[in-house]
């Protein structure tokens, strides 16, 4: 496959599997999208609304917006998308977003009536809700020069950087034990925060405090959770002796997808010659960490010397987790593969980063995609084959990841194209 097969794929992928598959999803009522759906699509497991998969879905159809109005999209009209944008912003804007402090409700119903997390009885009970309710808002604004849409960015990324400075957030279903820090905290910062960049620059406003915030989680990820051997420690303590669970663990799909937010962010900002050289040996060991030699795919979990995650727990639901689906292969690291090893290969030229993309992509045609009802499954079990019930869109899935993996692998290939 040729650049103009492989850019006409992604385009197909875009137009042709992943909108018509979600737009049959579309809250025309209320605004946003429904996305907790049985396999086929044929019905709704439940109607209730995760702020992350509103902010998600607005994030992408911004996208999408763009690169119909650019001709990339010829089958999709933007003008289609316009009224899809308003109202999924509208629901954010109107019912996630509350009090003077600007935070956003974890789990809303159809209509927005705003629902309290029961183990934690809060309504904020997760900052992700928020990070990804600013990413959609901070695109839709871009895109469209909505100013309120920009006011609301401006509002919660002042309220997520002073909760996350000052300890004042939660992260549920999983929290943060007592004494660790946690690599997705700094991980979704630096792309967050990116995102928020982008729209202020589109704005002409100045971003020099952004960008000192953001390489200030650069540095962090990449000098201090960086442990000298080629991983990102997914939990970090004082604790030295790596004789806990949370102390030995490798999370391959989050290392992955940090890589290419680290490369983005210093490519444009600076410092990708210092850096490059680290990340693709992180990049590298944690491939080889986590794939799975026998029946291929990446392990969602994997222990710091390889295989099944061990050590001692102190009982937190987050251990469960490792310990129970450690072997499953799920959707979204995969896609953040294709991301990271393609744009590795567009920044060393180094071929093995090519290889690791089609081996990637050929386990991917095989087992994730769903010719008979389209989209991807969610949830594999270690030998390849999903999860009864499959899933397509739950709590996590929603209709984010593999547009977003599409859409920037579009945008590679055309800049391999331009320098070729």
């Amino acid at each position: 496959m040729d650049m103009n097969e492989r850019k006409a794929f992604y385009v197909s992928q875009i137009q042709d599997n992943f909108l018509p598959y979600w737009l049959k999803f579309v809250d025309r009522e209320q605004g946003g999208i429904l996305n907790c759906i049985h396999n086929n699509g044929d019905q709704r497991l439940s109607d209730n609304k995760f702020t992350w998969s509103q902010g998600r879905w607005l994030w992408v159809l911004a996208r999408v917006y763009r690169l119909a109005k650019q001709g990339v999209l010829p089958k999709v009209d933007p003008a289609e998308l316009e009224p899809l944008m308003d109202e999924t912003f509208r629901f954010l804007a109107d019912k996630s977003i509350y009090g003077p402090e600007d935070i956003c409700c974890y789990l809303l119903t159809r209509d927005g009536e705003k629902l309290v997390d029961e183990p934690t009885g809060r309504y904020d009970a997760s900052i992700y809700a928020d990070c990804f309710a600013l990413i959609g808002s901070a695109q839709y604004a871009k895109m469209t020069q909505n100013t309120e849409a920009a006011d609301v960015a401006h509002r919660l990324y002042r309220s997520i950087t002073k909760r996350v400075e000052r300890g004042d957030f939660l992260t549920e279903p999983y929290p943060v034990p007592d004494g660790y820090q946690v690599h997705g905290i700094p991980m979704i910062l630096v792309d967050t925060v990116q995102e928020y960049m982008d729209m202020r620059r589109s704005f002409g406003l100045d971003v020099a405090e952004q960008e000192s915030y953001v390489r200030g989680k650069v540095h962090f990820i990449l000098d201090v959770l960086y442990d000298g051997d080629g991983l990102i420690r997914e939990h970090l303590s004082d604790d030295k002796s790596y004789t806990r669970l949370l102390d030995r663990h490798i999370n391959p799909g989050h290392t992955l997808e940090d890589a290419w937010f680290l490369l983005e962010f210093l490519e444009e900002y600076g410092e990708l010659d210092k850096y490059l050289p680290r990340i693709a040996q992180i990049a590298k060991r944690t491939f080889h960490l986590g794939w799975d030699e026998k029946y291929g795919g990446l392990l969602r979990f994997v222990d710091r010397e390889g295989g099944a995650p061990r050590g001692d727990c102190i009982g937190t639901p987050y251990e469960e987790l490792v310990k129970d689906t450690w072997d499953m292969k799920l959707w979204w690291p995969h896609n953040e593969i294709l991301i990271s090893s393609m744009m590795l290969y567009r920044d060393t030229g180094n071929e093995q980063d090519l290889d690791w993309f089609f081996k990637t992509l050929d386990y991917c045609q095989k087992h994730f995609s769903d010719p008979a009802y389209g989209e991807w499954y969610g949830y594999l079990r270690r030998d390849g084959l999903p999860t009864m019930p499959p899933t397509k869109g739950s709590t996590f899935k929603g209709p984010f990841h593999l547009p977003r993996c599409l859409m920037q692998l579009d945008q590679m290939m055309t800049e391999l194209e331009a320098r070729a």
